[in-house]
């Protein structure tokens, strides 16, 4: 039994190991060189190329999640601003009502 959760403990961290080399070569790429084409199949190379197909379908969602989040993120910040501009304005207004009443 110790043999088999140990084997599921290294597969796991294998795993992990993979998704986190994914995400950084992803990352890497897309901050290095978001203009760049993909390159092109080698039959002859199947393995590098499927890695770089991968890595490529990967910058690619990422440019997309990132141009659908920044308007997003946009529109959040100027909400914010208003709510931080109303806040402080009431405040302002609930101080003067205060300090009249003294």
């Amino acid at each position: 039994m110790r043999a088999q959760e140990l084997l599921w403990a290294l597969l796991r961290m294998g795993l992990v190991a993979v998704g986190l080399y994914y995400v950084v070569a992803v990352l890497t790429t897309y901050f290095r060189s978001r203009t760049q084409r993909p390159s092109s199949f080698n039959r002859k190379d199947l393995l590098r190329s499927a890695e770089h197909l991968l890595i490529s379908g990967g910058v690619i969602t990422v440019a997309v999640v990132v141009s659908l989040v920044r308007p997003l993120a946009n529109m959040l910040s100027e909400a914010s601003a208003e709510v931080g501009e109303w806040a402080i304005s009431r405040h302002q207004t609930q101080a003067a009502l205060h300090t009249r009443e003294r």
